[in-house]
């Protein structure tokens, strides 16, 4: 006899108003797709989410910083950098103009100072020391409260980042007991009974070693203990009910056992979504029968691949084909970068119109979309690549640069959120493709008890194409219908007769371009104005060679070449968005980045086509 009592409740109801949740502990057998036949969750798939590193957004109260030199070392970035739940608070309607409506904060719980090698400060979330109390970096439990109320006022959700997992890294390798008496995790966390006592995980493809070994040295608990399992559902559940949050995502849940996961999600009463950090879909989809939703890592792997660095759309394709094996596809959280992942700037070598593609296809597939902190004011990450070494947890957690609400891609993801909102079929429509091939990516997005469509088109080639794209045998779209592109209306196609459906479309679509069509009468709508600086190179570099540029501004460097694209034999062009209109920086082009162009630095002009005739 299973008895489970789960109310997802409204950001609305008080603190007060939580209900009881009422279990037979240890019988609980109903997965996570049980539960929600039966509840309505707070966060859906109509939300639009913004992941933030609670200390790199906002310092709004410096006296809860820290102490200057040990854990809050401003500048460097393993160490505190003072932002709080005060500052989040304080931001709350830039965010919300930016068209999200739910706040993915860090791990609300009070770290363990510094790591055991000192190296890094627990200001990220995941040491954790005591699980009950908050962590004075951020502020106090009220302030949270505070911010949840304030947030939830303005009409956004908050999702807490928590973390069942591990704590800190207080046992040494091995050890079935703590070596010193004011180095280990806070009641009822201290007893070495509650963690497994395997070492390291060594070989990630190994199942026992996943959920029985310590995270990078992190303590890993030991869920099959009874008292473990019940202290840590427990301590959660007293976070959602006092703070009123609306949804939780669960840190290194492939780490975790998956019933754990549904007794978990259960007992919380709110929905769920694991990191599952794997590509394959077979894996991941599976998590699925436990949570509420996942984190969309194998689509993640290969759209940034697409997007950032131009490979096929067929490797899309093939995660998109495996959307049968998932529960809900619409609970998929989708992104394109994060808090352990290299900045998608970074790797797309800061090239805007890469990150407007991606964003587009972010917000018009299937899934729910995430937008990482800091990717709408142009962050970058430091520009250089440090996936290699494992995670990305450095530069690309970069203090928050500033809070302007008039860059492009600010003002680009503004439209974007809020043509999620205005057409329903981009939130919970069907996904059918329409064309693909290695740079063109062509769906559809249909409410099909509506019949409202949205078709989304993408030239991700370097060079202008013509198409003519069948319409999917679903579409109710006729003949003759006009399609307007909502991200620029001046952009039109017109459903013809012909292909294998009896309907098309043919588009000549430029270099690097999204189309977004709608069968509506739009109001006029133009993409923000971009300042191009446009870099032409005139020379001829023989066959197998490269030209490269260097210069002394980002995304330029000295110390290495940004690649050129070679539009006719003796013709290299390279386009920059981050320099502002009138400012002037230095280049110097080199073929292979080996051998520089002979004479002075050139000097270019921000919003300028700067052509130069170099010799060698």
């Amino acid at each position: 006899m299973i008895i489970c009592s789960v109310v997802y409740l409204n950001p609305s109801e008080s603190h007060a108003e939580k209900s009881d949740h009422n279990y037979t502990e240890a019988e609980i057998q109903k997965t996570a797709r049980e539960v929600h036949a039966s509840s309505s969750g707070v966060l859906d798939e109509n939300d639009i989410i913004y992941m933030v590193l609670t200390d790199r957004f906002y310092d709004g109260d410096p006296s809860n910083n820290g102490t200057l030199g040990v854990e809050y070392r401003p500048g460097e970035l393993k160490y505190t950098q003072g932002g709080d739940w005060v500052g989040l608070t304080q931001k709350l309607s830039y965010i919300k103009d930016l068209g999200v409506t739910a706040i993915w904060i860090s791990p609300v719980s009070k770290n363990e100072l510094l790591s055991r090698d000192q190296s890094e400060s627990g200001y990220h979330g995941y040491f954790t020391k005591d699980y009950a109390a908050a962590d004075p970096h951020y502020g106090t439990k009220q302030e949270l409260i505070d911010f949840v109320d304030a947030a939830h006022e303005m009409g956004l959700k908050v999702i807490l980042d928590v973390v069942p997992n591990h704590t800190a890294d207080y046992l040494e390798p091995g050890a079935t007991a703590y070596s010193s008496e004011d180095y280990q995790p806070a009641p009822p966390f201290n007893n070495p009974n509650w963690f497994h006592h395997n070492g390291d995980i060594t070989d990630w493809n190994d199942e026992w070693q996943v959920l029985n070994c310590d995270l990078g040295g992190l303590d890993d608990i030991n869920t099959d203990n009874p008292e473990a399992r019940a202290a840590i559902k427990e301590v959660y559940k007293t976070w959602v009910e006092d703070t009123g949050a609306d949804a939780v995502r669960v840190d290194a849940a492939r780490s975790v056992d998956k019933q754990f996961l549904a007794e978990f999600e259960a007992e919380l009463g709110v929905p769920s979504f694991g990191e599952i950090f794997v590509g394959d879909v077979d894996y991941v989809s599976e998590f699925q029968d436990y949570e509420w939703g996942v984190l969309d890592f194998p689509l993640f792997f290969q759209a940034r691949e697409a997007f950032a660095r131009d490979a096929s759309f067929y490797n899309v394709k093939n995660i998109l084909d495996q959307d049968y094996k998932y529960n809900d596809v619409n609970h998929l959280v989708t992104f394109i970068d994060n808090h352990d992942r290299d900045r998608f700037l970074c790797l797309a070598d800061d090239n805007y119109q890469k990150l407007r593609l991606a964003l587009t296809f972010l917000f018009t597939v299937r899934g729910i979309p995430d937008v990482y902190y800091g990717t709408e004011q142009e962050c970058y990450g430091g520009g250089v690549p440090t996936e290699w070494a494992g995670i990305a947890n450095k530069e690309n957690r970069e203090m928050m640069p500033g809070f302007s609400q008039d860059g492009n891609i600010y003002r680009y993801i503004q439209r974007l959120t809020e043509l999620r909102k205005d057409y329903a079929c981009l939130r919970s429509g069907t996904q059918r493709e329409m064309w693909v091939e290695d740079k063109v990516y062509a769906y559809s997005r249909r409410d099909d008890a509506t019949g409202q469509e949205i078709i989304t088109v993408i030239n991700n080639d370097v060079q202008n194409l013509t198409r003519t794209i069948p319409l999917r045998a679903e579409s109710s779209l006729n003949i003759g219908t006009t399609l307007t592109n909502l991200l620029n209306t001046s952009d039109t196609a017109s459903v013809a007769a012909g292909g294998v459906t009896g309907k098309q479309i043919t588009l000549t679509m430029p270099a690097k371009t999204a189309y977004v069509f709608t069968s509506d009468a739009p109001e006029t709508f133009a993409e923000p104005e971009k300042t191009v600086t446009t870099i032409r190179v005139h020379y001829d570099v023989g066959l197998g060679n490269t030209m490269y540029l260097r210069g002394a501004q980002y995304p330029l460097k000295w110390d290495s070449g940004r690649q050129m694209l070679n539009i006719a034999s003796d013709v290299w062009i390279y386009e920059i968005e981050r320099y502002g209109k009138g400012e002037t920086f230095e280049f110097k082009p080199l073929i292979n980045d080996t051998r520089w162009s002979s004479g002075d630095n050139f000097t270019g002009v921000g919003g300028d086509t700067i052509d130069i005739y170099p010799t060698f």
